[in-house]
């Protein structure tokens, strides 16, 4: 039987890929068993206001508030009436204490559950499309808060999630920016000193064709490693909707790096090179942020269970 060479490329590419994600997931699965906890958070315990959390170990970032309800932590995102769209808030919290291992050495990880999202009731004829819903990230680094944030002898990586009214769900695993990066990868129109007259909308649209050209590309202030982009109402509600796990994992010494979904391994990208370009700056180890950006009056992210988990 003549089969086409295209055909046969293709079908090696898909067993190659099966193959290599059965390996990743078995290394994770392995390698998850031997980590011993450094830091957790059942959420079970209401310290009472006004921060609720225990504050000892957590530190505020920005304009993050904390509820705890019914076992749950309400990290909160306020601003002043009307309710509906309007003036975005950010904001979140991070760890007090830098719990990964010194020197990111071995593995390092982090999982927290989310069970949704919610804001307070307004009109619909108020939303726009292309509105920014909701964003939320986990972010391993040497300073407390966003990559973005970060000063340059920084280094930090970081899952987000970003939510957008008719234009789906992105979710980003992403690495602070190296002067190197420029020049050897593409870039979106943010950050560029020639997209000054462009538009938001032109903006997000380069941002959104060279997202789903797919890749390693530069979004300032990020380097996006991976990107998956979900467009049906059916994929959104089942990521956003449903209660999940999500994992962010630093292996390999902090040379590979990838996350989870119900400790499935989603996307591992090699990270090579990054932290050894300024490896005085996780000397200590590094910080947890978990942040939120929400463009309602009360912007609400309900989680439960964290715990941060490294190699002996």
């Amino acid at each position: 039987m003549h089969r086409s060479p295209m055909l046969l490329v293709v079908v090696v590419v898909f067993l190659a890929t099966l193959i290599f994600g059965c390996s990743q997931q078995s290394l994770h699965e392995s390698r998850k068993a031997g980590l011993t906890r450094q830091f957790g958070d059942d959420f079970n315990h209401d310290h009472g206001p006004p921060e609720h959390l225990d504050m000892s170990r957590w530190v505020r970032f920005r304009s993050g508030q904390a509820r705890i309800e019914n076992g749950f932590w309400l990290m909160e995102l306020v601003r002043d009436p009307p309710p509906g769209p309007g003036e975005y808030s950010f904001g979140g919290f991070a760890t007090k204490e830098k719990h990964f291992k010194p020197g990111l050495t071995g593995t390092n990880g982090v999982e927290i559950t989310v069970a949704g999202f919610s804001h307070e009731k307004y009109p619909e004829e108020l939303n726009k499309p292309g509105q920014l819903v909701q964003a939320w990230s986990l972010t391993i680094g040497s300073w407390q808060g966003l990559v973005g944030d970060n000063k340059e002898k920084d280094r930090g990586v970081q899952l987000h999630f970003d939510l957008l009214r008719d234009d789906g769900l992105y979710v980003y695993l992403v690495r602070g920016l190296l002067p190197t990066d420029f020049g050897k990868y593409p870039q979106d129109a943010y950050g560029r000193e020639d997209s000054g007259s462009l538009s938001a909308e032109e903006k997000r649209a380069r941002h959104v064709e060279t997202a789903e050209a797919g890749g390693v590309y530069i979004t300032a202030p990020c380097l996006a490693l991976a990107t998956r982009i979900y467009r049906t109402d059916e994929q959104i509600e089942a990521l956003l909707e449903r209660r999940h796990r999500y994992g962010l994992y630093l292996t390999n010494d902090a040379n590979t790096l990838y996350w989870t979904l119900d400790d499935q391994v989603m996307d591992v990208i090699d990270i090579t090179g990054y932290f050894s370009t300024n490896s005085e700056s996780v000397r200590d180890g590094a910080f947890l942020t978990i942040s939120g950006f929400g463009g309602f009056q009360r912007n609400t992210w309900t989680m439960d269970d964290l715990e941060i988990r490294t190699s002996s």
